[in-house]
């Protein structure tokens, strides 16, 4: 028993030793030998007809003794293959993906479309999939070269607000570079990616970036992007306000689901948005006795339905309007219950479809009372 245990662990320590060797041998190597890219930057430059794609990494060097130090490289070409030639002149030792916190675009090649990028990145089988994916105002290099203070680099500060963004906002997590890809070949869907800039000596989320398959067709702030969102998300949360003046206002930290109805009349296609909000009051200056008076609680609650219902409707208005395309991700339902495949253009028949938002806000919890 006692040989047939050794001869168990022998075989399997040989067969560790065989991987880590064989890795060595065709891709692996000494970490003092890799540059690390933590961070990824996608820029074009226009010139008349004349296109240049501009890719940087933001690399980490173990220089030996526990120093790390960053810096950004970056390759400039007329093709993005040729690119990584340029990047590599620049490097002295070999660049590895594999752990890449954030792919940035700039609005410029949002704009223009990532297609020739996404389908690049798709293709290298060492590309973290759980890569985090934003669009910046200017470019995107220079985003990767801003130092945060506290922070190791800037693709650290971005990665982890961009994690923190469903926290108090309503945003969803859905920012991955297989997000991207999910939503640039699904029927009836279009991407959302947080919109970044540099604001008063800091790198802050402004808004959605708003796409059509992969070209950037418009920016939604945040008041605009939290009401998108819980219209389209299922099960988000963040904080909603009344307000009157400075004085005289209510917080509530709120969860928000939804449910959504398609229907199908004479060719013309009907949504109804059904919105179940559950609030959890934070702060209140604004109604007097609202913990003993269930009428008070009771104007509280219409009070805020009134109030997301007012703010969706505009909402749906603008994205008819303004965007002209499928923000909600409203085809996608319709699909699935009439039929896949039918060459549709999805983004069309919402921007005429009827859509009805339905709100209803309860409070869940009165915080601790007046004192």
């Amino acid at each position: 028993m006692i040989k047939l245990k050794k001869s168990k662990i022998f075989i399997t320590i040989a067969t560790i030793l065989i991987i880590i060797i064989a890795g060595i041998g065709s891709k692996g190597d000494m970490i003092e030998n890799l540059g690390i890219v933590s961070g990824v930057g996608y820029d074009i430059e226009k010139k008349a007809s004349d296109i240049s794609y501009n890719s940087s990494f933001l690399i980490y060097s173990f220089e030996g003794q526990d120093k790390i130090i960053n810096r950004v490289i970056t390759g400039k070409s007329k093709s993005l293959g040729e690119n990584r030639e340029k990047r590599q002149l620049k490097s002295a030792k070999r660049l590895t993906v594999g752990l890449t916190k954030v792919f940035i675009l700039s609005e410029d090649a949002s704009i223009f479309g990532f297609k020739n990028g996404l389908d690049m990145l798709h293709n290298n089988p060492d590309v973290n999939a759980r890569t985090l994916c934003v669009v910046c105002k200017g470019k995107a290099e220079d985003m990767l070269k801003y130092p945060v203070l506290g922070f190791q680099s800037s693709a650290e500060f971005i990665s982890g607000m961009t994690k923190n963004l469903q926290e108090y906002n309503f945003l969803s997590m859905q920012y991955t570079f297989t997000d991207l890809i999910v939503r640039d070949h699904a029927e009836g869907r279009n991407l959302l990616l947080p919109y970044l800039e540099i604001k008063d000596n800091n790198i802050e989320t402004t808004g959605l970036a708003i796409f059509k398959k992969d070209k950037m067709v418009g920016k939604a702030d945040m008041d605009e992007a939290r009401i998108i969102s819980m219209l389209k998300e299922k099960n988000v949360k963040g904080v909603l306000t009344l307000q009157n003046s400075s004085k005289k206002y209510i917080n509530c930290y709120t969860t928000s689901k939804n449910t959504v109805k398609c229907s199908k009349v004479d060719g013309k296609y009907k949504f109804i948005i059904n919105l179940d909000l559950k609030g959890n009051i934070l702060s209140n200056e604004l109604y007097d006795n609202i913990d003993t008076d269930p009428k008070i609680m009771k104007r509280l609650e219409l009070d805020m339905t009134n109030y997301v219902q007012k703010m969706s409707n505009d909402s749906i208005n603008k994205i008819k309007c303004k965007y002209k395309t499928d923000v909600l991700d409203l085809g996608r339902i319709a699909a699935a219950k009439y039929g896949r495949g039918t060459v549709t253009d999805w983004d069309n028949v919402i921007c005429n479809s009827d859509i009805k938002v339905n709100v209803k806000f309860t409070v869940d919890d009165e915080g601790r009372g007046d004192f």
